[in-house]
């Protein structure tokens, strides 16, 4: 053998600093395609339905800047900056098409229109609880374009053109991070540790695949997949029921004395309820419900108020049998609240609590006795909340109990007699509206001459402060069958879309005729006591409740978790045989009630008999805005599958271009043998050949054949492929001898599949 020969066939030790890498764009493209891919996803899931269609958007307008930026960054350095710049305007502009901002939007005559939408949307965003189910259009816009941009801002950080480098790496990784942490701390989700190994292993491949020698892949991969594997074993049994440190109870126990307290009463104002998402109540409970303070079941002729000197029977050992399913026990801990009333549900049948003595007030809610609830407190109480089904409403017989007469009656403001001071009504009457079985007349008496005898009312209601809701009652009246039918025609001309949802109503909105014909906007309280109004003038039982929403739900602790942003206030109707049930008229943009589905109730509400309605009686507090319209040519569509498919042909090319010049360099079985005899620890000396790594493998003719095979595939005319069989026993001979740990290192070193 000739000394060139012999020269041609020595096995040098692989040089580690030589081994081929990923070409650091396409590194640094692939993983952040990837961990873009999931971030994205998980952000559409603050909406519900989950927007996945806008994960993809949003993954090919981040494409597309990524693209664009590494075509910037070929160019000249006098165009790198203009051009780098152009892409980066572009691409913001497709993610907030991506994220549901209509087309025409973006045109310069209009830019004003999209700064106030989006302000307004942003504004909603502290009282919307997600996912979000509400139909605010703009909620929704701000919710999508949030994570298109986050997308496209970490595609520029991390492929921006520098003089040193490709982009801000880590800067971007921050971003994608971002993307993904903030749905994952406001969403309860079911496959939690699973999302988080998945971001683990996606932030280390973000990290260090540029870096990663083309040889080291499969090893790599495989110890991430098994430190991927423990840890998902390991971390259900770290997370357990009762923390190692429970944070919440700390900040609690720490926080300023300050508590919330609340008024009831309606005020029909400007709200000016806390609303910066202080945590009041945590509620156990098997059904979720509206968490009841008091019952405002008197209307003095401008706003609905408590009557603390009547009482209705609130005994629930009359509950028909067929009815007890609606009866639970909640347990509720007081956070931040001051209340001067228990926080019951529905009907409250008892209230048991070992240090407060409690005063049942007659109307099914309870009051301490000897001082206020406040922070600290926790007691259980039995409730009875109906929710019958719009079947079961409408076989309910409309009642003419004399008890109930009380719940049909209004006082009708005299025109003359007000206070010089304050400008209220000191005196009017007394209106009695008959019930919706009897029909006839309403009668009405002074209220200052309570045993004069009732004259007809008619001719006082249509001349009097409430004529036209008057009028607007016994129209709706006249097309109602039912009692249900009625309660349904006053909730769908509420949820009409003339009326819009607003914390800082208009003057005109500070009585209730005024919010019904005039200003047509306002909050829960205007709302609630509007469709009190109307049901009463109609002959159907009705009273306004006031307390919180049922809150978000914490799946952990199997809690309802109630802020003051879920302060409320509703109606309750009274079928025969029933009871009071829930109803909401208030928009679903509303705080409180941001987690109400389009079309559908939840099954919150479904589980408190709001009734299904359908979603043409809801107010779209979206309308006038413009909205993309899927009608006509979907331009947004075609530009970004048009960037997808230039995306993917650009990658297809750099992986093929990448395929050949790697096999041209020598890129094969050889050089990977030379590398899995350093990572095995088994590397020869400078002057070894493979004859001598053949002579030393003899003693077992699989891997000297092996040997045999790569020398006359590399200097023979015709040789055949090394087999698989010899592959095998080259790893054995790499291993022998060096216990579990060499069999597991030669593994690493010559896998089972040519890399």
């Amino acid at each position: 053998m000739t000394a060139a020969r012999e020269a041609g066939e020595r096995v040098t030790p692989a040089r580690e600093a030589s081994e081929p890498t990923i070409a650091v764009p396409a590194a640094r493209g692939l993983a952040f395609l990837a961990l873009c891919a999931f971030a994205a996803v998980s952000w559409m899931q603050l909406l519900e339905p989950a927007a996945s269609e806008r994960a993809g958007y949003a993954l090919l307008a981040a494409t597309a800047a990524m693209l664009g930026l590494v075509a910037a960054g070929r160019l000249p350095a006098r165009a790198r900056t203009p051009v780098s710049a152009l892409v980066a305007v572009g691409t913001l502009a497709l993610a907030l098409l991506a994220g549901g901002v209509a087309d025409e939007l973006l045109r310069p005559g209009r830019w004003g229109e999209l700064a106030s939408g989006i302000g307004r949307g942003i504004s909603a965003l502290p009282g919307a609880r997600v996912p979000y189910r509400g139909l605010d259009e703009w909620t929704r816009i701000v919710l999508g374009v949030g994570g298109t941009v986050l997308a496209v801002a970490a595609a520029l950080a991390a492929f921006w053109p520098r003089r040193k480098g490709l982009g801000l790496r880590n800067v971007a990784l921050v971003l994608l991070v971002t993307l993904y942490a903030v749905p994952a701390v406001s969403l309860d989700r079911e496959a939690e540790f699973l999302g988080g190994a998945l971001l683990a292993v996606l932030v280390v491949a973000f990290l260090r695949l540029e870096r990663l020698r083309i040889g080291d892949a499969g090893a790599a991969a495989m110890l991430a997949l098994a430190v991927t594997i423990l840890a998902m074993v390991a971390a259900p049994a770290l997370d357990t029921d009762e923390p190692w440190f429970d944070y919440e109870t700390w900040a609690l126990s720490n926080a300023a004395s300050r508590t919330t307290a609340f008024n009831w009463e309606h005020s029909y104002g400007p709200l000016d309820w806390p609303r910066d998402g202080r945590e009041l109540l945590r509620v156990k409970a098997r059904q979720p419900a509206y968490w009841k303070a008091a019952n405002l079941d008197e209307f003095d002729g401008r706003r609905w108020m408590r009557n603390r000197g009547a009482s209705t029977s609130a005994d629930c050992a009359g509950v028909p049998d067929a009815n007890r399913r609606w009866l639970q026990r909640i347990r509720v801990s007081v956070r931040n609240l001051r209340s001067s009333s228990f926080l019951t549900a529905g009907v409250a049948c008892e209230v048991f609590s070992p240090r407060l003595s409690k005063l049942p007030l007659g109307d099914g809610t309870y009051a301490p006795v000897t001082r206020s609830l406040r922070r600290g407190d926790a007691y259980e109480a039995t409730v009875y909340t109906p929710a019958p089904n719009e079947r079961a409403r409408r076989a309910a017989a409309a009642t003419a109990a004399i008890y109930l007469e009380r719940f049909t009656s209004i006082v009708n403001p005299s025109p003359v007699a007000v206070d010089a001071v304050s400008g209220e009504q000191l005196d009017g009457d007394l209106v009695q509206f008959p019930s919706f079985a009897v029909g006839g007349p309403p009668l009405a008496r002074p209220v200052a001459q309570p045993r004069q005898a009732p004259q007809p009312a008619v001719r006082t209601m249509s001349e009097g402060a409430y004529a036209r809701s008057y009028a607007l009652a016994r129209r709706l009246k006249r097309g109602a069958d039912s009692q249900e039918s009625y309660v349904q025609a006053v909730q769908r001309h509420l949820g009409g879309d003339e009326f819009a949802y607003t914390e800082t109503p208009p003057p005109a909105a500070e009585n209730l005729e005024g919010f019904l014909f005039d200003a047509k906007a306002g909050y829960c309280q205007q709302f609630s006591g509007a469709m009190a109004l109307l049901l009463r003038m109609g002959g159907v039982p009705a009273r306004v409740a006031t307390g919180f929403t049922s809150g978000s739900y914490d799946r952990k602790a199997r809690e309802y978790v109630v802020r003051d942003l879920d302060a409320h206030s509703w109606v309750e109707v009274y079928y025969q045989g029933i009871g009071w049930v829930t109803f909401d008229p208030t928009p679903t943009l509303a705080p409180a009630r941001s987690q109400a589905q389009e079309g559908a109730p939840s099954a919150e509400a479904a589980s408190m008999g709001v009734p299904d309605l359908g979603g043409d009686i809801r107010s779209d507090p979206g309308r006038g805005l413009s909205a993309v319209d899927d009608t006509g040519t979907p331009w947004t569509r075609i530009a970004l599958l048009a960037v997808a498919a230039l995306a993917a042909a650009t990658l297809g090319l750099w992986l093929l271009r990448r395929r050949r010049r790697r096999l041209a360099a020598g890129w094969g079985p050889l050089a990977e043998l030379e590398r899995a005899l350093v990572r095995a620890r088994r590397a020869p000396g400078p002057a070894a050949t493979l004859r001598t790594l053949e002579d030393r493998f003899s003693r077992t003719p699989a891997a000297a054949g092996y040997l045999r095979a790569l020398r006359d595939q590399r200097y023979g005319p015709r040789a055949a492929a090394p087999s698989a069989a010899g592959r095998r026993a080259v790893r054995a001979e790499l291993g022998r001898g060096g216990g579990l740990a060499g069999r597991v290192r030669a593994w690493w070193a010559l896998p089972p599949r040519p890399r």
